[in-house]
């Protein structure tokens, strides 16, 4: 193991600096404190169902006649599988188990239920179709019982083990309310206007109920099954902060956002439109659960099992062999911050969790989102998932719970492409069919900088009024790879986006996904929110970090190597972004960068969106991006090998800014369109090849000395 930064000395000082740092937390807002609620300890939930006669309106009932899971008049059949009223080693309620697993066993969510199902008549109950005054109503009735009657037999005590009122950040305090008052109720409808996978939560109460208020609430409707996704979405609102904290398939077109598409994947802000359906790891930083015993914030494995720091920065030495174990289970992660960034910039990072899957580590959440319920989705295979992380940094503060949404961006093994539309209507089978546009998806326009990936919703200027809005999403519903239909549910998670052994199983300078940071433009419907300036990221810079999985054991651990210094390009790439940057970097051979033998790069125009107006059209091909700017800094040298080709396209520009050099192997090749121009700044920018690879370009004024 290669740390290099990090001293005997700051080993030494590292549990001081934790403790001191938890002491610190008690005067300034800190994340692991929580929102609302705090994400330590136990808490018990206090459930509510209920269901609306529609007396007055029959016509409104969604769902008049009950279904299997809820019938009519009765409490759920799935009634004792939201929470366990008692805490065990292995929970076994849906609810109670997730918490269990995503904090490593340091949160422990109990509930329980009255048991009586609350019946709502529209004639008794004004405002059942506002969603807000569902709680209330519910209240209410229950107050007819006259006096709490769980299916457990708790008593109020039993749901207040918190103090009310405790502050965003700051430390709450775990004892009961004086007079009590319940930490949280929940109201499940099974027909209301909140349907199925729709609800709210909020601190506060709707009112005493058995003479008691609550700390916070929450309501749910419960229409098809037990609302997991929202449920836990909205509860985890209360841990975590405002709706400036969706992500992982938890975000929503109206919401302020790092990137251009709504992005999907999985967080514990994750909902419907989840990848995976248990937590990332940068929920767990953000709440502080960490393996047992743990001095460093984040943790993985060495050779020899000894846990070791994987925050790493790659620039500073942090390189070396690193093993993750099993992510839900054991804690393991590893975060790369990328280098070039300015300090005005959003800062990025690069996490990666090894995922064994349920059947393998016995977590049920550890899964693609409905891999159980239809067989046409590719589940969940061993392997290492990827996520891009934006800014949301800062754990401690005034601004702590300030920031967009969609700062988590997956980074799925099957890459990033240009996408279009193919132009027709077609019924998608695939997980609940229905209407949808195919869109097509070629090998030859693969795009790792800007392009599209699986598990994002894509945008296309569907009203032709040359903006961009996250209303004209499309939902990756039918894919054509190649010529070859996919219908597979890909935005909802599948197996091709895993790295693994067998199949992807690196991220590099030249690979699908890449290790270069992405291009950001926080914005909100139909506005650009900075213009696109900073602190917005609209530079790609290239550097020399590599993942590669090396191993994966029979154990489920997976051995990676993190170089800083693997720079050779081994396959063709297409590179399209507004600005590419090359840094000097020590890199393969020396060069910053190494097209190795018989290989291609090109420098193409982005196809897939990296603004949301201002679109041109040339020769039929509208763009929302500019044409790739490639410039090469001072003293950076890239080096064409035999038979290599940089080939220009659709008026990109490379610029040699003063004392960078190009070289090009005898056999090597420069291709230029007549759109394109290779730009040498100053006569220290040097291009160093025969008279024959260059004599054409010069001639045609398409390599230019300024």
């Amino acid at each position: 193991m290669q740390i290099i930064r990090a001293s005997a000395l700051l080993l030494t000082l590292l549990p001081a600096l934790w403790t001191q740092a938890q002491k610190d937390s008690t005067n300034a807002p800190f994340s692991e404190n929580g929102w609302h609620l705090s994400p330590h300890g136990t808490i018990r939930v206090l459930v509510l169902f209920a269901e609306i006669e529609y007396d007055k309106n029959p016509g409104k009932d969604p769902q008049p006649n009950g279904a299997d899971h809820w019938k009519k008049g009765q409490l759920p059949v799935w009634k004792d599988e939201v929470f366990d009223a008692f805490p065990s080693p292995t929970p076994m309620a849906t609810v109670t188990r997730y918490y269990h697993d995503i904090s490593l066993g340091q949160y422990t969510v109990l509930g329980d239920h009255v048991d009586k199902l609350l019946v709502l008549k529209e004639s008794e109950h004004a405002s059942l179709q506002q969603s807000g005054s569902l709680s209330g109503a519910a209240v209410k009735e229950a107050n007819k019982l006259g006096t709490l009657h769980t299916a457990h037999n708790l008593s109020i005590a039993d749901f207040d083990l918190w103090r009310d009122g405790g502050k965003a950040g700051l430390p709450k305090v775990n004892t009961p309310d004086d007079p009590h008052s319940y930490d949280h109720v929940m109201v499940i409808l099974r027909n209301s206007t909140l349907t199925h996978g729709q609800g709210s939560t909020d601190a506060g109460s709707s009112g005493k109920l058995f003479g008691y208020e609550s700390d916070t609430q929450s309501r749910f409707g419960g229409m098809n099954a037990l609302p997991f996704e929202i449920l836990k979405h909205e509860f985890n609102h209360l841990l975590l902060g405002g709706n400036n904290f969706h992500s992982g398939g938890g975000n929503a077109a109206q919401f302020q956002s790092y990137f251009i598409p709504l992005q999907g994947g999985w967080s514990m802000m994750g909902a419907a439109s989840s990848s995976l359906l248990t937590c990332s790891g940068w929920d767990r930083d953000r709440l502080g659960w960490r393996p047992e015993g743990s001095t460093y914030r984040l943790v993985a494995h060495d050779l020899n099992g000894a846990l070791v720091n994987s925050d790493l920065d790659p620039l500073s030495g942090d390189t070396g062999l690193f093993v993750l174990r099993d992510f839900v289970t054991t804690g393991d992660v590893l975060r790369v911050k990328l280098p070039y960034l300015p300090e005005d910039e959003f800062p990025q990072w690069i996490w990666l969790e090894n995922h064994q899957g349920f059947v393998r580590n016995g977590s049920p959440t550890d899964r693609f989102h409905y891999e159980l319920e239809m067989a046409c989705v590719q589940g969940l295979v061993p392997g290492l998932h990827a996520l891009l992380q934006v800014d949301r940094e800062q754990k401690r503060g005034d601004r702590v719970f300030s920031g967009d949404a969609d700062y988590l961006r997956p980074l799925p093994a099957s890459g990033a492409h240009d996408a279009y539309l193919r132009g027709d209507t077609v019924n998608f089978k695939c997980l609940w069919p229905g209407p949808t546009q195919p869109y097509i998806v070629k090998d030859k326009y693969a795009n790792p900088l800007t392009g599209h990936h699986d598990l994002e919703l894509p945008l296309f200027d569907l009203n032709g009024d040359g903006a961009l809005s996250r209303k004209e999403n499309v939902v990756p519903r039918i894919e054509e790879r190649n010529g070859t239909e996919v219908d597979a549910g890909l935005f909802f998670g599948h197996s091709r986006q895993v790295f693994t052994p067998a199949g992807n199983r690196k991220l590099g300078m030249g690979t699908n996904p890449t290790t270069a940071n992405a291009l950001t433009l926080v914005s909100a419907p139909g506005r650009d929110t900075y213009g696109g300036k900073k602190p917005n990221n609209r530079v790609t810079y290239l550097n020399g970090i590599s993942l590669e999985l090396v191993e994966q054991r029979a154990d489920g651990g997976i051995l990676v190597r993190v170089r800083n210094n693997d720079t050779a390009i081994e396959n063709d790439v297409r590179w399209c972004a507004d600005s590419i940057v090359l840094n000097p970097i020590a890199g393969a051979k020396g060069a910053s960068l190494l097209l190795t033998a018989g290989h291609r790069i090109t420098l193409d125009r982005s196809l897939t969106p990296t603004r949301i107006d201002k679109p041109e059209t040339l020769r039929n091909t509208t763009y929302f991006s500019e044409p790739t700017k490639f410039t090469m800094l001072p003293s950076a040298w890239m080096k064409l090998e035999a038979k290599a080709e940089l080939a220009l396209v659709n008026g990109s520009e490379l610029h040699l800014m003063p004392g960078s050099t190009l070289e090009l192997a005898p056999t090597a090749k420069l291709s230029v369109d007549a759109t394109s121009r290779i730009i040498l700044h100053g006569e220290d920018a040097l291009v160093n090849a025969t008279e024959k690879q260059l004599k054409k370009l010069k001639k045609k004024k398409r390599l230019v000395q300024l």
